[in-house]
This record gives structure tokens, sequence and C-alpha cells, in this order.
């Protein structure tokens, strides 16, 4: 996490958000294909983020959310604004949502599907929520089916089978 900072005081939130998601992906490649999360009512969620610890330790160690995750998080969201494709975008609660989409998006392509991530929220006090409408939308779903399986989890997203 600290890395994450200093990455960004180096080169900046566009090549930290960059870095992040080959992470990610390569991380998957190690892994091979393969959905993840718990099946309910056509979507599927994590009930605990697998990074969200290392967000939370951090926190806890230094009393604060850096503002360089947040300069990278603000990035991305101005990028998406600009992204004619929105519903290809990361519902991106904090930075390691970045990277564990990444990860999550690779692996379900290479089992041959297509991943929408709705929603995601992180277990630190005041931290928002973050949705992707597009994807919402796409998936069929409303904002409050998405909110409902939300309560159990860190994130919700549907895979869909490519033709």
């Amino acid at each position: 996490m600290v890395g994450i900072t200093e990455l960004v005081k180096m080169a900046g939130p566009e090549k930290t958000s960059i870095l992040l998601s080959r992470i990610g992906q390569e991380l998957a490649q190690t892994q091979g294909p393969g959905l993840e999360g718990v099946p309910e009512n056509g979507l599927h969620y994590l009930p605990i983020c697998p990074l969200a610890d290392e967000i939370i330790r951090f926190v806890d160690l230094f009393d604060e959310r850096p503002e360089e995750f947040q300069t990278v998080v603000k990035y991305v969201a101005e990028k998406e604004a600009r992204n004619k494709d929105k519903v290809e975008c990361p519902a991106m609660a904090s930075i390691l949502c970045l990277m564990h989409n990444a990860y999550r998006k690779k692996r379900a392509e290479m089992a041959g599907f297509e991943t929408l991530h709705l929603a995601s929220k992180l277990s630190i006090a005041g931290a928002r929520l973050a949705y992707n409408e597009e994807a919402i939308e796409k998936a069929g779903k409303t904002k409050e089916e998405v909110d409902k399986i939300l309560e159990k989890g860190a994130c919700v997203f549907k895979f869909i089978k490519k033709e």
C-alpha cells in the first residue's frame, strides 16, 4: 500500500491505474479460468473483498486513507465519465477495486464470460458505495436489487456467457 502511494507520487494516477490493472490481469493468468463469488438472483457477490484487509490495516496503521488513493479513484472516475462504453468500467469503492476487477474480469474472460461490475463497498467507516448504473441496467436489475445483495457482501457483479 505504501508502494502504491509512492507510485502515484512518482508516476501519477494514470500509470498507477494501468499498473494495478495489469497486476490483476497477471494474477488471473496464474489462477486460470474461473468465476468467483456466491451466486444469487442471477448475480454473484463476494461476502468479503479479498483485498480489503490491506486497506483496513493501512488505515489502522496510518490513521487515514492517503490522498494518493483518492487521486487514482478520481482519475479513473473521470476517465470512465468520458468512456463511451461505461458498462465496461469497474464500480470502484477503493483503489484495490481496480486490481480486483481486472483479476475477476480476466479469469471470467478465460472461462468464456463477460463480466459486469455492478457495485462495491469498502468496510471502512465513511467509505462510499460505488455503482455502475450502466452495468446494472445491462444486467437487467434495479439498484434496489443490487443493494439488497450488496448488504451481504463487498461487491456485486454479473457474468454473461459469451456467444
